[in-house]
């Protein structure tokens, strides 16, 4: 009898916590992602990049003018400060010649790509070198505080025959510099 009792107190209090934990994830602030949803609910303060569009493709992409590159659709994505101070950080471009090289492919060379980033209202598009250190933009996020970007890349127009036939693979990160 006393065991009966027990295991239904113990459902209860299983059924009781298990709806607790759900009603909290449906009355959360909106987040995208599961890791800023968990933070919120540890109270930790978090600092990340989130995806708004799907990714960037260059997949058998040829060399265009900047011109019809500052045309071409972004990669839209949000950098997120839920921290209580001012974030200095840096995107950068970081390509990934050790995933090619692993692949037997020749990683294409920085200097024949170009690319654009902006905030989302920016309408002064500019046209930039990719560096060799990656460092596309530095900002300062304020706290609480969400910013959304539009990087956009493509081959440059100048590129000689030793950008044929070569592979590239990269993506994009967040660094705060401190």
């Amino acid at each position: 009898m006393k065991k009966d009792i027990l295991k239904h107190i113990l459902s209860i209090v299983f059924v009781s916590v298990f709806l607790v934990l759900m009603t909290t994830f449906v009355y959360l602030p909106n987040h995208n992602n599961l890791v800023s949803a968990l933070s919120f609910l540890s109270n930790e303060q978090s600092f990340y990049m989130e995806d708004v569009s799907s990714g960037l493709l260059l997949k058998d992409s040829v060399p265009m003018e900047d011109s019809k590159g500052l045309e071409i659709e972004p990669y839209t994505f949000r950098v997120v400060n839920n921290t209580n101070h001012n974030i200095t950080y840096k995107i950068l471009f970081k390509n990934n010649k050790e995933k090619i090289e692993a692949t037997n492919l020749e990683a294409l060379d920085s200097k024949y790509l170009r690319y654009s980033i902006s905030t989302i209202n920016d309408t002064n598009l500019e046209a930039n070198s990719l560096n060799e250190d990656g460092v596309l933009v530095v900002f300062t996020a304020l706290p609480h505080s969400k910013q959304e970007f539009n990087f956009r890349m493509w081959l440059d127009y100048n590129s000689d025959n030793n950008a044929m036939g070569k592979a590239f693979i990269g993506s994009l990160a967040l660094e705060e510099i401190k």
